[in-house]
């Protein structure tokens, strides 16, 4: 250990390791914890489905679609599709994603380090992931979500495209396409960090068969990744009938920002890395960056800032009110977090960072706890199983969390506990709807079908029973 310290790349690996462990604990936990858990039991539905019904990649499925086939336009489902093919050796359960995400981060803090080895000095590739390690990303890393591993994937591509320029290595080239078009496939938006390959492709020394080669793959990339998301996912919307977020127009996004100027501002100054001082320390970087006219960094901020502008606008009021959307602007931030520790004394780079890490898992360590009033709806599974049959309909009536529809196993509608009434499940009745599962404290009146469980969280009414 004390060998493996003395060196920059040994304090990363020790880093990396460290937090591995750490992040393990409750690693099985059911995806119930208080942030997130709604987008992590979509991947989840996804994953369980490729299981259960079809393993078609290309064909990605929901269960709250009603009588639809609940195929949706989405994120290339590399996580879910991971779960999949892990289900297939071991069975399925839900907390493989969690362990794939963390597996996947990890890589990717340690392609992070290497990549910024390559053009800032190691000290300060360390201090930069360091703060990536506890930035967000600290508890999002154990998160069934696609967002952390489209970092990673793209970070780790990142590198391979700057070692194939640089080397002429021809190894590196289908590794480059390979962890680029996958990460950009699983979130587009991390896609964009694709565009600072622009500095080592117009470096000089670089033969013009290597920049021809790297051009092609990167357009064979970029025509994957427009493909899957204005082909295919229109065609899957237009075919099934589901929703498919393509994002905002630019004007709208605009505004929504500007409707929710404070929420924006948030997510910079907080949500980015769940503390105040890691933000402070990144605007102290960029200062430093500015008085010392830092090249590299400024060309950096150059390529993504305006690139970041398009993100936000195209999310609009979803970048303001989503934690996790913060993730895209988290690399950057802490390239200047890095930079501003490397040029400050050592002792106090190192108690600034402590103090940093502090707070940040301070306002993090929460999650990876779960709230006991929570864990009644792991039950709905087994309520399910006890009471309908697998390809029966179902409805869940609750505040429309897909949550706790994914703890259903079955197909169906999640709807608004306010619109239940007679007239409203007899709608549902003719649509095939067998069962309907509502909350108690949302029960409200007497409904004119069978009460066929009760406990002191559900009440299960059946609407097809007799049939």
């Amino acid at each position: 250990m004390r060998d493996l310290l003395k060196t920059y790349e040994g304090k990363v690996i020790v880093l990396i390791v460290l937090l591995f462990a750490v992040r393990l604990f409750h690693i099985t936990d059911p995806p119930i914890e208080v942030s997130h858990n709604w987008r992590q039991t979509t991947s989840l539905m996804v994953a369980r489905n490729f299981y259960q019904l079809d393993n078609n990649i290309f064909y990605p499925t929901l269960d709250e679609t009603g009588d639809q086939r609940g195929v949706v336009g989405m994120e290339f489902p590399v996580l879910s599709y991971s779960i999949y093919l892990t289900s297939t050796i071991f069975g399925y359960d839900h907390w493989y994603g969690r362990l794939i995400t963390l597996i996947v981060v990890s890589f990717g803090l340690w392609y992070f380090y290497q990549l910024l080895a390559l053009y800032f000095e190691k000290k300060q590739a360390l201090y930069a992931t360091i703060a990536l390690a506890f930035s967000a990303l600290f508890h999002l890393a154990r998160k069934v979500l696609p967002d952390p591993v489209s970092l990673s994937l793209i970070v780790i591509g990142l590198y391979y495209g700057v070692q194939f320029l640089r080397t002429s290595k021809w190894k590196y080239l289908p590794l480059y396409f390979l962890f680029a078009t996958l990460g950009a496939l699983v979130k587009i938006p991390f896609g964009l960090y694709l565009a600072v390959l622009a500095f080592p492709f117009f470096e000089k020394g670089i033969g013009a068969k290597t920049r021809i080669a790297f051009a092609i793959a990167s357009i064979l990339c970029l025509t994957a990744v427009f493909w899957w998301y204005f082909v295919w996912n229109v065609h899957l919307s237009e075919t099934y009938g589901l929703w498919y977020n393509s994002g905002r127009s630019l004007k709208d996004g605009f505004r929504e920002l500007g409707e929710n100027f404070g929420d924006v501002l948030y997510k910079f100054y907080f949500s980015s890395f769940h503390g105040y001082l890691f933000f402070v320390m990144t605007v102290a970087g960029l200062i430093y960056v500015i008085k010392s006219k830092e090249k590299k960094i400024l060309w950096l901020l150059a390529i993504t800032a305006p690139l970041f502008f398009v993100y936000m606008s195209k999310s609009g009021f979803l970048f303001a009110h989503h934690g996790y959307y913060a993730l895209v602007i988290v690399p950057v931030m802490c390239v200047l977090v890095g930079y501003f520790a490397a040029k400050i004394p050592s002792k106090w780079a190192t108690i600034l960072l402590v103090v940093c890490i502090g707070e940040s898992i301070a306002n993090q360590y929460h999650d990876f706890f779960i709230r006991k009033s929570e864990y009644f709806k792991i039950h709905l599974e087994e309520i399910s199983a006890q009471i309908t049959q697998p390809n029966d309909l179902v409805a869940l009536a609750t505040n429309l969390n897909p949550s706790e529809f994914y703890f259903l196993n079955r197909k169906g509608w999640m709807v608004d506990a306010n619109d239940v009434n007679e007239e409203f499940l007899s709608v549902l009745q003719k649509r095939g709807c067998k069962f309907l599962f509502l909350r108690r404290d949302k029960y409200n009146e007497a409904l004119p079908f069978p009460r066929v469980f009760e406990d002191h969280e559900y009440v299960v009414f059946g609407l097809n029973t007799n049939e």
